[in-house]
């Protein structure tokens, strides 16, 4: 699944990041500017009045994947693309790991037409669906169970058992598509990413088990912004 999934992932960034211009900033690499830009990210999340009950979410969540500018296109064949960072929460201590890169595609058929870019967050509820995400990543609808919020499902107290879903999806959207149908998007890491951010070939859990501190300004505001939420 991995290797065809990779091959779609990077037709669909060929095909879409072409339409929509990437902010620039100087003296940063790729991944570094990604950490920045999913900070803002939650910055604007967190000043948005509309998704105040992200905040359980967030609390609540075993990790939490921001996706800066997920891009949704076509004309009659539609297809996703987005690359974010993951980062897993330590079960003991409550600190956040450093970000595991991601990238997200799908492609679907039917009558549609525009272009679309949401900055999206996913609340990941439980130990599986992390531990999916760590080994191969999932396909939304097949590996795990994704919904978009907010649902107004009641969340009890310092739990998890009263959310229904392995994952819960919020976006910003702006363009002419009315929304994101998530079944069927594979996500799955980026190797590529990983590699070049920590400077050696790496495995998404080695990076959440080793749990090593990045020199990084950017990741130190990305931590910061989640613990207020």
């Amino acid at each position: 699944m991995v290797k065809s999934a990779t091959r779609l992932i990077a037709v669909l960034a060929f095909v879409l990041t072409g339409l929509v211009g990437q902010p620039a900033q100087a003296q940063l690499s790729e991944q570094e500017q990604l950490v920045a830009r999913s900070r803002l990210v939650l910055d604007a999340f967190l000043s948005d009045p509309q998704f105040k009950d992200v905040r359980v979410y967030v609390q609540n969540a075993y990790a939490v994947l921001i996706m800066p500018q997920v891009l949704k296109g076509g004309f009659l064949l539609g297809a996703t693309y987005g690359t974010g960072v993951l980062l897993v929460r330590d079960p003991q201590s409550g600190t956040w790991g450093e970000p595991v890169f991601y990238s997200m595609g799908g492609g679907s058929v039917g009558l549609q037409a525009g272009l679309q870019a949401s900055d999206m967050i996913f609340t990941i509820m439980n130990e599986g669906a992390v531990g999916k995400l760590l080994a191969h990543g999932v396909k939304f609808g097949a590996d795990a169970g994704v919904a978009a919020g907010p649902l107004g499902v009641e969340v009890g107290a310092a739990t998890t058992t009263h959310l229904g879903e392995d994952v819960y999806a919020w976006g910003m959207s702006r363009g002419l598509f009315g929304g994101f149908w998530l079944d069927g998007t594979l996500l799955i890491p980026n190797n590529e990413w990983n590699q070049a951010y920590y400077g050696r070939p790496i495995q998404p859990e080695e990076i959440v088990r080793e749990r090593r501190a990045v020199a990084s300004a950017e990741v130190t505001a990305l931590h910061d912004a989640l613990m207020r939420f």
